[in-house]
This record gives C-alpha cells, structure tokens and sequence, in this order.
C-alpha cells in the first residue's frame, strides 16, 4: 500500500510539473506581449530569464555565456538551430547560414530586446511557419548587449521618445557610446563581441535601434548596407536583390518602411542621404567583414508597441529573405572574401556626390513654423493634421576622395601591443618575425592633423591627417608582427592601419606619443655644432640664409634658427613623427 501511495504521488506530481510546464511556456509568451502592448519593456534579469527559460524547455534552443562586459556580467548569445547544432564551425562546414541580431546597443531603445524574444518564442513555439525558415539558417540574439546600461533605468532616460515607461541609458558602465566603439573597442563589450562576431560569422546582422530627429508617418526607417562599401558583388547583390525585398513585404505587413531620416537641412523634404559607415558603428564595423549589417531604427514618437513589432517584422523578413536567398547570398559574401583577398586599392575616405540625386515618395507631415509659448522666437511643428506623401532627394552616391594602394606586408612592432590585441581579436593573421633584421620600408611622417578641442568617446580624435612618405632602412626585431595583405578582412587591416583613414587607429588616438619630441637641445651648446654644419654643407648655409631673407619672424628669432638647424642635425630624433607602422613591399 505505500508504495501505491509512492507511485501515486509521484505520477500526479510528475502530471502536474508537466502542466505547469505547458502553461508556464504559454505565459512567458503571453507575458511579453502583453507588457509590450502596455508601454512596459522587460527589464535585463527579465530578458535574461526567459531565455534561460527557453533554453531549458527547447533543445533546439541555447543560451551561450561569452566573454565579459564593463559591467561585469558577460555576454550572451541565444541560438535556435533547428537540427541541435551550436558548434559554428560545424555550422559553417555544412552551410548553414547564420542571422545575427544585437539588441540594446542603446539599452534606452529596447524596442529590439522584446521583439527578439517574442519571436524567439513564436519560432520556437512553431507559430506561422516561423520553424520552416531554419532549415538551413541559424538564428542568433544578443539579449542585451550594453547590459550596465539596461541597469542604468529610468523614466526620465529619453526626452524625445514615446515610452516605454521605462528604459535604460545610452552609454555604457564606462560611460561609452558603444556604438562609437567598434574601432577603438575600449569596451569589454566590444572585445567579447568581436569573439561572438567571428565565431559565428553571421552573413546578416542587425543592430535594433529607434530614432531621434525629424517626425513623419513611417515607424520603421532603416540604415542599410551601402552597395559602394562593398565588395561589387555583395553591393550588387544588397541592391538588386535585398533591399527591394526588404522595402516590399515591410509595406505588405502594414510597416512600409523608409531610409533612415537625417535631413540635409530641417525637414526631411530637404532631402536624406544614404550613409557609407565607418568601423566605429556596427554597421561599419560588419562591412568591414562583408557581412550585410542594418540598423533598425524604429520612430521615437510611435507607440512602443509598434515599434515593437516593426522591428520584429523586419527580422522576420530577413530570416524569410535568407530562407529563400541564402545560398545566392552566402555565395557573394564567399565571393566578396576572396575579391578582398586580391584586391589592391582601398578607399580610405569618401565625399557625397550631392551633383547626383534620387528621390522617392516620402510619406511626411507638414511642417510649420510657430511662436514658442516659452521664448517668442519662431519654433519647428510638424503638423500631424497635415501627412503628405510627395518626392524627396534622396542623395545615396558618393566620391572617394582619397585611395591607397595596400602594401604586400605592415610591420607592427611588438611595443604597440594594445594594436596588436585588437587586430587578434578580429581574426586578423599576423607572424612574428623570427630574428633581427634591417628592411627597406615605406615610412610614413605625419605631416599635418587637426584633433578635436573636445573628447568624443573619451578620445579625443584626429582628422584631416596629411603624410609624408619615405623610403627607409628600418630595423625591425624578433617577436615584431608582419601582417600579410592577403586576407579577407583586408578592409579592416586597411582601414584601422592607414593613419589618414577616418577611423584609424591613429585617428583614435593609438599612436599619439611619435607626437612629442623626447629629445631637445641646449642652445649654448648646439651652437658651436650648428656653425660646424653651416660651414661644411653649402646647400644647408644657402637654405638657411635664404629662409632670414624671406622670413622675419624667423630672422628676429635666434631659438628658431637653431632649432631649424637641429632638425637637419643627426641628432634629431628620427622618430618624431614617424608613424610606427611600416609597409613593406619585398
């Protein structure tokens, strides 16, 4: 008899924790899309825990702990695969194509972090034959990627956004911008990222943002992959093939979407423009890889649940669009890779071409101009009683201004090591050289720059960089890095390693001490030397009588002179200046 009541027992117990089970998994799903249809955005522990959740109940589901962030807790990646496979590698090798989505970049527009659960949870739940499209795709989601600033909430977080109730902060623990911060990568954020990025080798991804700036009817604007960025054959590929089918079945779910909205002037009937991006966003970032990288950026005045679900839509029609496009795809990004590995100019800097302009039917709002209640000076309205749908310019074509052509080799000597760490963690190959050794190399001098008076990202940046090149015998030693330019991520190596890229690493600051001299001279000393030179160097007296001549300033000042000398002396320092990576052509 008491082992009936065991058996007894235990069988209720076990129907009764399967029902709950049920009924739990059900809720979860109801719960999130409740919340969101009541202005609420899950909180991080929330978002993190229904993905455990989700994890536990599927084994076609996973949630992968990665490297950690500034915060102190570490990333995650939740992964669906629908054959139980979590190895990207294997992924890979068997074809698979991989959908990356990155939510809560900018914790204080998480539309993206309830969308993605929510359609975690639908594909998962195999609801409106969401469980097709992962036949030969896998689909990934960061939680929440900037997770001290999902900590960080409040109600008072966005001035200019209409809800959530509450949401959490733009910059980081550390205070970044962490969508500034893929090229330095002064976030742990950003370094354990760049190991789930090239780890899983995602041939989309999406960044899920909202907006800020003009108002108009659309909720969902988008920044896309720019076809002159890439490769030709993914460019090709992105305009004639992608983007029409993203814009169409966006408008067929009820979300007709529009390029993102930054206006040439005030309004948007101004005209927008098409951006290239540069590695510090994601989307730079990813293109750097030939991997087609989006951000969504959902309108700041809609609804939350409408953005919401206009950014679960979007994702859901990408994972549509590399259902049924994935191979063509995955072959162009293969394509593009090897198109890198042999290509031999690089446009380090653009310029719009505003001689050349589009347009397209915009849907806006009138906009008007009306006396402040609170200064009397004229102030911007759009008027909502007013939508309009008419053409605007549209300017998505430009000019590069400046092009290199990629030495065969750069030599990075072993002392610039935060360099070095970053190009590991972006899969970039490097050697070390084996022994001493003196090579002709082309040098670059830093001939002029402009930085920033303020910090932007807490650096504080150099622009307009013009160099000066020579040809030097440079000594170079064991354990320096020799980095081939045969690589499919020779736009990364390329961009962050030309010192007049807009996003180089000398641009962000890497390189600053060749910037000040070490060594200087003592007047009563050098003099006696500098006569010595005047005297045995014809050509150096003539230069330097000619500059008194012609300059007065120069005449009227002894330090000057000296130091004019000096710098021609061998003992100025051969460093000064010197940018301290080197291209080597053998």
């Amino acid at each position: 008899m008491k082992r009936f009541f065991i058996l007894y027992f235990a069988t209720v117990g076990f129907i009764l924790f399967i029902f709950i089970l049920i009924h739990k998994t059900s809720y979860i799903g109801e719960k999130i899309e409740l919340r969101y249809h009541k202005n609420y955005s899950l909180t991080y522990p929330e978002a993190l825990e229904a993905y455990k959740y989700l994890d536990k109940k599927y084994k076609t589901a996973k949630l992968i702990e990665y490297g950690p962030t500034d915060f102190g807790l570490p990333l995650h990646l939740f992964v669906i695969s629908k054959h139980g496979i979590f190895n990207p590698t294997q992924l890979h090798r068997k074809g698979f194509r991989v959908l990356m989505v990155n939510n809560g970049i900018h914790p204080g527009e998480p539309c993206g972090i309830d969308a993605s659960i929510q359609l975690a949870y639908d594909i998962l739940e195999q609801k409106d034959q969401l469980w097709n499209l992962l036949d030969s795709t896998v689909i990934c989601f960061v939680p929440v990627y900037n997770i001290g600033g999902a900590f960080n909430r409040s109600a008072y977080n966005r001035a200019n956004q209409n809800g959530p109730h509450e949401q959490g902060f733009r910059a980081n623990a550390k205070n970044l911008d962490l969508n500034r911060d893929f090229a330095p990568m002064d976030s742990r954020n950003a370094q354990s990222f760049a190991q789930i990025f090239h780890l899983w080798k995602p041939h989309l991804l999406i960044d899920t943002h909202a907006t800020n700036g003009a108002d108009y009817q659309y909720v969902m604007t988008v920044i896309e992959p720019h076809p002159q960025g890439l490769p030709p054959m993914l460019g090709n590929f992105y305009a004639t093939t992608m983007e029409p089918f993203l814009y169409s079945n966006m408008e067929k779910v009820g979300y007709p979407m529009t390029p993102y909205v930054d206006p040439m002037d005030e309004t948007p009937e101004s005209g927008i423009e098409q951006y290239i991006s540069t590695p510090r966003y994601t989307t730079g970032y990813g293109r750097m890889f030939n991997t087609l990288t989006f951000f969504t950026e959902a309108h700041m005045f809609k609804p939350f649940h409408e953005r919401v679900l206009a950014t679960y839509h979007f994702i859901k029609i990408s994972l549509e669009f590399i259902n049924l496009h994935g191979s063509l795809l995955a072959l162009n990004m293969n394509l593009a890779n090897e198109f890198v590995k042999t290509k031999e100019e690089y446009v380090l800097l653009w310029e719009l071409d505003s001689a050349r302009v589009e347009s397209f039917n915009f849907m806006g709002y009138e906009a008007e101009h009306i006396v402040s209640k609170i200064t009397g000076f004229k102030r911007l309205k759009y008027n909502r009683e007013k939508p309009f749908t008419k053409p605007i310019p549209y300017f998505r074509h430009y000019k590069p201004t400046l092009s290199i052509k990629k030495p065969q080799f750069y030599i990075i000597p072993q002392a610039w090591h935060e360099v070095i760490y970053r190009l590991s963690l972006n899969g970039v190959a490097m050697q070390r050289l084996t022994r001493d050794t003196s090579l002709m190399v082309e040098s670059y001098y830093i001939d002029s720059y402009k930085t920033l008076e303020r910090p932007y990202n807490g650096h504080y940046l150099h622009h307009s960089v013009k160099v000066q090149t020579k040809q030097q015998k440079v000594t170079f030693y064991k354990g320096d890095y020799l980095v081939t330019t045969n690589q499919s991520c020779n736009e990364y190596i390329v961009q962050m390693l030309e010192p007049e890229a807009y996003d180089s690493f000398f641009a962000w600051n890497f390189f600053d001490p060749i910037l000040q001299r070490k060594e200087y001279f003592s007047p009563y000393v050098f003099e006696d030397y500098a006569e010595k030179m005047l005297a045995e160097d014809p050509e150096l007296k003539n230069e330097f009588e000619m500059r008194k001549k012609t300059d007065t300033q120069f005449a009227s000042n002894a330090y000057a002179q000296l130091n004019f000398l000096y710098h021609r002396s061998p003992y100025f320092e051969v460093g000064f200046m010197r940018y301290p990576i080197f291209r080597y052509n053998p």
